[in-house]
């Protein structure tokens, strides 16, 4: 799962340290866990990127609160290179950015209650676009942010374009007015910054002519833009209170219902409800920052809806032909459909090389080609038998089943090792979320309890960024408790291989 902030360690007071590693010259100065720097010279920190660039410097002077109140003054002299040996507990030290915008496909606003907090955090931090590959939309930058990110080249940016056209940008985004996108792309590529795009396809809506035309406006901005990742719209069986709306429109106007207009800094604007007569031209509203659906008409009420298998190689077979005529014009194919694309076609996905050097691989671009090669390598090192009979369930979601299949077929031929591939249908989230990233443990826990299976690997990306608990906040002891099946996690090939090994020495 993607990086996720906890709002309780961002204080704006500093950096609050988390380790600090043996014979490092922060325990050479005595900088203890639970003490923050607050400040290197005259630069307050307000990330960790600004402790990295204050810290490259012969001579240092360090502001540190301790654990216990006192403020104290470090003089440091050092190698420019060497850094104090120390972690902090969250990379932002100041305010998150939240997001201002009104996605119809906002996962957030598809969640039901009773998550932790920081699942419901509508973070566009483009500090965390350059440090965790973020996506964020550039709708809420300053002069200063722009400023910063050209002073201290924070490059690349990842950003979630989803249509290079402004009308469509500003659908999909739920707002009117928003930044050209071109434009930043263009200004962040005078600064030396790259950019990977990222474009959320929703069927009838920035697909089709609509999709062609932004992959050739950010072809067009080459060299900046590096690669772009086409992923499908996903959605979940909730909007906020558990009703579905159809429509685009229905789905922006999620964003204003009292649970969810107050959750950013930026106030949310509303939608004005009364369309004008077609024939009369729009009125200035009553407030210039409110409404936005009365001046896109129509096109708010397109169906918000999940990929066919028949839509989804509609879409493959308009990027590809793109894609090939990049590689023969610049060596790479700089445009990919998301391997979800593919495998809701039930397509092969492409050979390695025409994925690059996988640069959309967190976006889930080249996944299934990586899992599929690294596969063929590791299974060479399989044992022949196993120390005593196990029963193995890999789990995933449902659309991952027919490629673990693949997997589970060479497995079986392990003496003493039997295989179940255990696919999870999502019944928390609904049936159309079939990614193994979004299942939860209530839904895994009764059937892996009812399979029989004496043991049972878990795809990693079902827990959050630290690899400690599931969407839904069980960890790995709690779901073998409650199954009555040892469970372990595994995030690749050679993670399983190491697994079923180990098994073949377990007496």
């Amino acid at each position: 799962m993607e990086y996720q902030p906890d709002l309780k360690q961002i204080t704006g007071e500093g950096g609050v340290i988390a380790s600090v590693a043996p014979g490092g010259l922060g325990a050479t100065l005595g900088l203890k866990p639970g003490d923050t720097l607050v400040a290197i010279g005259q630069q307050r920190l307000r990330d960790v990127i600004d402790y990295r660039f204050a810290i490259a410097e012969e001579s240092v002077t360090l502001r540190v609160r301790t654990v216990g109140g006192d403020e104290q003054l470090y003089q440091l002299a050092k190698d420019p290179d060497d850094d104090l040996g120390i972690e902090f507990t969250e990379p932002l030290f100041d305010r998150l950015r939240t997001c201002n915008n009104k996605c119809p496909f906002c996962f957030l606003t598809q969640m039901p209650k009773g998550f932790r907090k920081t699942l419901y955090l509508k973070d566009d931090d483009y500090r965390l676009s350059f440090l965790y590959n973020n996506f964020v939309t550039f709708t809420n930058l300053t002069e200063e942010d722009w400023q910063r990110i050209g002073e201290q080249r924070l490059s690349p940016m990842n950003i979630s374009v989803h249509a290079t056209d402004p009308f469509w940008r500003g659908l999909m985004l739920g707002k009117r007015d928003v930044p050209d996108v071109r434009e930043q792309i263009r200004r962040l590529g005078a600064m030396g910054i790259d950019v990977h795009a990222q474009i959320v396809a929703c069927p009838g809506a920035n697909d089709g002519d609509v999709l062609r035309q932004s992959i050739e406006d950010l072809l067009a901005l080459q060299p900046m833009v590096q690669s772009i990742a086409v992923v499908p719209v996903g959605l979940t069986k909730y909007r906020f209170d558990g009703k579905r709306p159809s429509t685009i429109k229905a789905a922006i106007q999620v964003h204003e219902t009292p649970d969810w207009i107050n959750t950013n800094w930026e106030a949310q604007p509303l939608w004005e409800e009364q369309k004008p007569p077609q024939d009369q031209p729009v009125q200035p509203l009553h407030n210039p920052e409110m409404g936005f659906c009365s001046r896109l008409g129509a096109a708010t009420d397109i169906p918000l809806r999940c990929y066919t298998g028949e839509e989804a190689a509609a879409v493959i077979d308009l990027i590809e032909p793109i894609g090939a005529r990049c590689r023969t014009e610049t060596g790479f194919t700089l445009v990919y459909p998301s391997d979800e694309f593919y495998l809701l076609a039930e397509r092969t996905v492409p050979p390695a090389e025409q994925y690059d050097d996988m640069p959309q691989y967190s976006n889930g671009v080249g996944m299934v080609r990586d899992f599929l090669d690294l596969w063929a390598r590791a299974r060479r090192k399989l044992p022949a038998r196993l120390a005593q009979p196990t029963s193995l369930a890999l789990v995933c979601g449902t659309l991952a089943a027919p490629l673990l299949e693949q997997v589970a077929q060479r497995l079986r031929k392990i003496e003493g090792l039997t295989i179940h591939v255990l696919p999870i249908t999502n019944h928390f989230f609904g049936e159309t979320v079939t990614v193994s990233g979004l299942l939860t443990a209530q839904d895994l826990i009764p059937v892996l309890r009812a399979s029989g299976c004496t043991r049972a690997l878990l795809p990693r990306v079902m827990f959050n960024y630290s690899g400690e608990r599931t969407i839904d906040d069980y960890t790995l002891h709690q779901i073998t408790e409650a199954s009555g099946v040892p469970v372990a996690l595994a995030g690749d090939p050679d993670e399983l291989v190491r697994y079923v090994r180990a098994l073949a020495y377990d007496v």
